[in-house]
């Protein structure tokens, strides 16, 4: 079997020469922006994603068979970055519609106004504890309704770094709204 150029960026990667993987990068960058694109109709959360698969590739490196090309490995794992990334997203809106509608039955029982007025409370009390920059999110988000990308650019963080600190957000909000119901 005869080594490739590519063979030899690999072992020189594998070897600790960290640096020899932008070569690969450069490379192979445009193709697995191409797959990513065209599987996310996004061009934001597409940056986002040729990142993480180059650097689960990167990761994965040692699975890279010599002798092989390069380019089909690189996009197959490109391509399972974006499945996991859509079924991550199918289970939050799966988890967020779930938890509203949690809260539409509970608003349709008999004392509804009642667990309004509390859940309400307990919501402004528990937005008033977050760190102002949660705070900041949470309106960027819902009170002035903008989109991740345009909040990511108005923080300076990626699209997924903004998109999961508002998970957390969330999930810390429901919990925090949890435990001030919970109380008598």
């Amino acid at each position: 079997m005869q080594t490739t150029n590519t063979d030899r960026i690999v072992l020189r990667v594998l070897g600790g020469e960290i640096d020899a993987y932008a070569e690969l990068v450069r490379r192979h960058q445009q193709e697995v922006w191409r797959i990513v694109a065209a599987l996310l109709l996004d061009t934001q959360q597409a940056e986002d994603m040729v990142q993480r698969a180059f650097i689960q590739a990167y990761q994965q490196l040692h699975r890279f068979r010599p002798g092989h090309d390069f380019g089909p490995w690189i996009k197959e794992i490109a391509r399972n970055v974006v499945r996991q990334e859509v079924r991550r997203r199918l289970r939050e809106d799966t988890r967020l519609e779930h938890y509203h509608n949690h809260w539409v039955a509970l608003a349709d029982s008999t004392d509804s106004s009642a667990r309004e007025d509390r859940l309400a409370a307990a919501l402004q009390e528990c937005t008033r504890q977050l760190p102002p920059v949660s705070a900041r999110l949470l309106e960027l988000r819902y009170e002035r309704a903008l989109g991740f990308a345009e909040i990511a650019t108005s923080i300076g963080r990626t699209v997924e770094a903004t998109r999961q600190q508002l998970a957390r957000i969330r999930l810390a909000l429901r919990d925090c709204i949890n435990r001030q119901l919970a109380r008598p």
